[in-house]
């Protein structure tokens, strides 16, 4: 757990959380978030679908999707772990 920032509970409207990672470095800080932060966030929530695929040739994204069918979604390619932390907080603080 090197980045040490606890993950902050998501907002109540958040129904999912989907992660594209492509096979390739620009995904390695989104891996490594999943990798430290999947237990953490299912502790939280222990209901909500958390997705993480894998393709090739890909932009690597973070979808949350709210109540009422609504998505936000943004870019994650090359950010660092605590970034990829910070944007879900974004997305999902709503």
């Amino acid at each position: 757990s090197g980045s040490g920032m606890a993950m902050a509970a998501l907002a109540k409207s958040v129904r999912e959380v989907r992660v594209l990672l492509c096979k390739g470095p620009s995904s390695e800080g989104a891996k490594q978030f999943v990798v430290e932060k999947y237990a953490e966030i299912k502790k939280l929530h222990p209901q909500l679908p958390f997705l993480v695929r894998e393709m090739a040739g890909i932009e690597p994204t973070l979808t949350v999707r709210l109540e009422h069918g609504i998505e936000k979604t943004a870019l994650i390619a090359g950010l660092k772990p605590t970034e990829v932390a910070k944007k879900l907080a974004e997305l999902g603080s709503k």
